[in-house]
């Protein structure tokens, strides 16, 4: 009769334990869900949206630009990504920076192309910025005479 009463013991251990256990797994996979309210703030044709967005392009280990947003939401459907509060840094030659920021932009995934909008503002650490974007004096094609 004791050995009735250990099994049983035993038997409602490994019960309780398996409850737990499976209790405790449910339980984490219903923890990474989304909460409702986010869901809820996402417009209708956003699929993604990213806080502190951040994207980087390398060329052979040098950052050659950076794009910074506070926040960004991706549109799949539309081919864009819209953003807001944008800070893109672009690295020239000689560790020059130079920085536009605007209120909003949006980025065509198609074509790459970015639009900025509302307080745009550029700064430069370039002396001489414009001087490289100026026509050059085309050399004389005549061949001197001495």
């Amino acid at each position: 009769m004791q050995k009735n009463n250990v099994r049983k013991i035993l038997l409602g251990l490994i019960l309780l334990l398996i409850t737990v256990t499976t209790y405790s797994l449910v339980k984490s996979l219903y923890k990474e869900v989304l909460p409702v309210e986010t869901l809820k703030t996402m417009g209708k044709n956003v699929d993604i949206k990213i806080k502190n967005f951040k994207v980087t392009h390398d060329v052979l280990g040098d950052k050659d630009w950076e794009i910074k947003a506070k926040e960004a939401e991706v549109q799949n459907e539309e081919s864009k990504i819209i953003l807001t509060d944008v800070n893109v840094t672009l690295n020239a030659e000689e560790n020059r920076k130079s920085t536009i920021s605007a209120d909003a932009g949006t980025i065509n995934r198609e074509t790459k192309d970015i639009q900025l909008e509302g307080n745009v503002k550029f700064r430069s650490d370039s002396d001489n910025f414009f001087g490289q974007f100026q026509k050059q004096p085309e050399e004389s094609k005549e061949p001197e005479t001495k």
